[in-house]
């Protein structure tokens, strides 16, 4: 057998694969199938139809998982390919697997050696961000807040306004609110939101999703500009995001 020190090689895998899927679904009876591990930064999977057969790509964080976690990420591919609900107990399978500490340790080291933050200079053309972290932390977080890097994004977003990296300790604020129409205390309270992020910790609840619990929320609306930056982010991106 392809395999030393319980890592699963790919052939193994290959293996693996073809047993799971056929036993999933007459579907992929008799359809060739390539399957790898790969050296994304986290927890990516993949399944493809190319040609007549199939390719499988697996984060290589999961060389040594047990095999039933194999087969579960087979499952949930395959379930996602065919636009159906997921088995129960392959999610809770892969999601044992993948909230394990020493998985989570493995990846954000993987993460903050290859990861690339984007980010440019705090200081805009028209709003000095690191002014404003500066102001917030002092007034609302007793300098508590200690973050790496601040900046703008390298690429204008209107979907994805600010982003807290708690791996690398960054945030991230769109270009496309460096303008002279969008007033401080919009961008304050962007800032505000991503220092809570440091702060609080989250539950995933799918990949580049955070849960803002309860008491997060509470020390979001105190923020006294709130209700204001709100409707005027949301009338701002609908009116000039479109117009992009």
């Amino acid at each position: 057998m392809d395999r030393t020190d319980g890592v699963i090689a790919d052939a193994e895998l290959q293996g693996i694969c073809r047993s799971t899927l056929e036993t999933y679904s007459d579907l992929y009876r008799g359809k060739s199938i390539t399957a790898e591990f790969y050296p994304y930064i986290g927890m990516t999977h993949i399944i493809r139809r190319r040609n007549s057969g199939l390719v499988v790509r697996i984060s290589d964080h999961c060389r040594n998982a047990p095999r039933e976690v194999l087969q579960a990420i087979l499952i949930l591919l395959a379930s996602k390919m065919e636009h159906k609900k997921p088995p129960a107990h392959a999610s809770e399978t892969y999601e044992a697997f993948r909230r394990d500490p020493e998985v989570t340790a493995r990846m954000h080291g993987r993460r903050r050696q290859q990861g690339r933050k984007h980010i440019l200079r705090a200081e805009g053309k028209h709003h000095s961000l690191m002014e404003i972290y500066r102001d917030l932390n002092e007034r609302y977080f007793r300098g508590q807040v200690e973050i790496a890097r601040l900046g703008w994004g390298a690429r204008e977003s209107w979907r994805r306004l600010g982003h807290y990296d708690p791996i690398h300790n960054t945030i991230t604020i769109s270009p496309v609110l460096d303008s002279l129409t969008v007033p401080q205390y919009v961008l304050a309270y962007l800032l505000y939101h991503e220092m809570l992020h440091s702060l609080f910790s989250y539950t995933p609840l799918s990949r580049g999703q955070r849960y803002h619990t309860g008491e997060f929320s509470s020390a979001e609306r105190a923020f006294p500009h709130y209700a204001d930056a709100k409707r005027f982010l949301d009338h701002f991106c609908r009116t000039r995001g479109e117009s992009q």
